[in-house]
């Protein structure tokens, strides 16, 4: 083992053998399941960036505000027409799916700053207990709900996470599938634009 270390040393600068160590530890968490989602979700998100503007022009139909929702821990049933006025972000995601799990922070951020004006709709059919343990672990206060009618065709993705930002018009503004940077001042600035 001392001639090993003595010849890799030698052919190598201190920083390579640190980045070495580094993915030899990165490789032994991957293979925990109890490591494997939250060393996933770490990396996604040193490497997120914002998302553009679409470049169709796309509205919501009367059956797209029909889409039909339950708030987590609440009775009481709402479609997305309780919204109307407001810019709506839309997110599909689960608590089992790195990528949603790595966006989260950011998407709380922009919702500490934005709660008043704009309608967070984070959607997820995962059972209630499993969305609430997650939550409350993670000290999120975003409002989560579940679905209780068919996704339209205009939020329809076999992806999570999909998040859409729609205009108080009805005008889609960004559908992103895959994780995001939801904080970024790219964003920030979309919707004080929408809230003028």
């Amino acid at each position: 083992m001392k001639n090993f270390w003595k010849r890799y040393s030698r052919k190598k600068r201190w920083w390579t053998i640190v980045l070495d160590f580094l993915f030899m530890a990165f490789v032994i968490a991957m293979l925990f399941p109890g490591t494997r989602k939250p060393v996933s979700a770490f990396l996604i998100r040193q490497t997120l960036f914002s998302p553009s503007e679409t470049d169709k022009v796309v509205f919501l139909s009367e059956n797209d505000w029909q889409l039909s929702l339950k708030r987590t821990g609440e009775p009481k049933e709402l479609s997305l027409e309780n919204f109307k006025g407001k810019p709506l972000f839309v997110n599909f995601w689960a608590t089992w799916c790195p990528p949603c799990v790595a966006e989260m922070p950011s998407i709380q951020r922009l919702y500490d700053e934005y709660k008043d004006e704009v309608a967070f709709i984070l959607i997820s059919n995962e059972d209630a207990g499993v969305i609430s343990k997650f939550i409350e672990k993670n000290e999120y206060t975003m409002p989560v709900y579940s679905l209780l009618s068919n996704v339209p065709a205009v939020f329809e993705t076999s992806t999570i996470p999909s998040t859409y930002l729609v205009a108080p018009s009805g005008r889609l503004l960004i559908s992103k599938t895959g994780a995001a940077k939801w904080d970024a001042p790219k964003i920030k600035k979309m919707l004080d634009q929408l809230l003028q």
